[in-house]
């Protein structure tokens, strides 16, 4: 790479447009996993709700260790980025 040069990105098409709307929309005080509006998924008809970044791009790293927060990597639109978001569920220590 060079200084002030482009980034080293040979793809930015992603499998998903960057203007989509987000179909996976968590409701207000009840907890859900993160991953869920991270990836999108399923809903309770089957029908595919996507999520923030493009399907099936999401890695997640730091399973193990992290318990209050969710980091990986994604693509939005093709771009690559790193994510951290919060955990809002409970999670039980158990010693």
């Amino acid at each position: 790479s060079t200084r002030r040069g482009l980034l080293p990105i040979s793809d930015i098409r992603g499998v998903d447009d960057i203007e989509r709307p987000i179909g996976y929309i968590p409701v207000q005080g009840v907890p859900y996993d993160p991953r869920f509006l991270l990836t999108g998924g399923a809903d309770d008809q089957g029908t595919w709700q996507s999520g923030f970044f493009d399907k099936g791009s999401f890695t997640e790293t730091m399973a193990g260790w992290a318990k209050a927060v969710v980091v990986g990597r994604a693509r939005l639109g093709g771009i690559p980025m790193g994510v951290i978001v919060t955990e809002n569920r409970m999670v039980e220590t158990i010693k």
